[in-house]
Formats: C-alpha cells, structure tokens, sequence
C-alpha cells in the first residue's frame, strides 16, 4: 500500500477547490448565497483563505476618454476575496483531477454568480 502523505495548504495555492461554508448568509451582501463554492486558490493568511472573485461588477468611474460617465456604468474586473476561517467547515481539493490544477483552471466558468451580476446583465 503506498503512503498518503498529508495535505499542505501550500499545496492547493493556485488551484481550484470546493469550500463548505458554515454561514453563506455572512457573504451575502457580495452575493454568495450557497453553502459549497468551488474557488481559485490565491493564498492563505491567519484571517483565512484568499480566494480569486472573478466577473464582479464595480462601477465603472472613469470612461475611456479618462471622463466621469454621464450615467452609472459597470465593468467587470477580477479581485481577492477573503473568506474568514470561522466560515469554512472543509476544503475539498481534487489534486491531478484536469481543470482543477494549475495552469488554466478557469477556461470554463467555476465558482459562483453574484446576486448583482444576475441583476446588471
């Protein structure tokens, strides 16, 4: 039988995973709803797990032309989110399973559709 070496968060840095949340509620004023959210893996500190939140809309504060918009516009960027250690119940990480891993997880979309995005499309 071949030894299972343990898991090292360091290990999932990079890579996509499904969080159990213990209270989406927490989240939801940014739009998570659900308890189990597949991620990117940005990091970790003592404060929790950084995550890549990717199609969130910002307003938009300048146009192209470097000018305030006449009217309230959005666009659509990639950020960091923390989600808090006392939120998360586990971390299922899928290692060598294809679009999972690093380089190119995101080709097609996983994670998690905001409340706000539903409404600005």
């Amino acid at each position: 039988m071949k030894k299972t070496e343990m898991m090292q968060m360091k290990d999932i840095t990079g890579d996509v995973v499904l969080l159990i949340l213990a209270n989406a509620e927490a989240l939801a004023e940014i739009g998570i709803n659900q308890k189990t959210i597949y991620v990117k893996v940005l990091g970790y500190d003592d404060y929790g797990l950084w995550a890549e939140f990717s199609n969130f809309k910002i307003p938009k504060l300048k146009t192209a032309k470097g000018k305030k918009p006449k009217r309230l516009m959005y666009q659509s960027v990639t950020g960091s989110l923390l989600i808090p250690w006392p939120l998360i119940i586990s971390i299922v990480h899928f290692p060598g399973v294809e679009g999972f891993d690093f380089p190119s997880p995101f080709e097609h979309h996983i994670g998690f559709v905001t409340e706000k995005e539903e409404n600005l499309d």
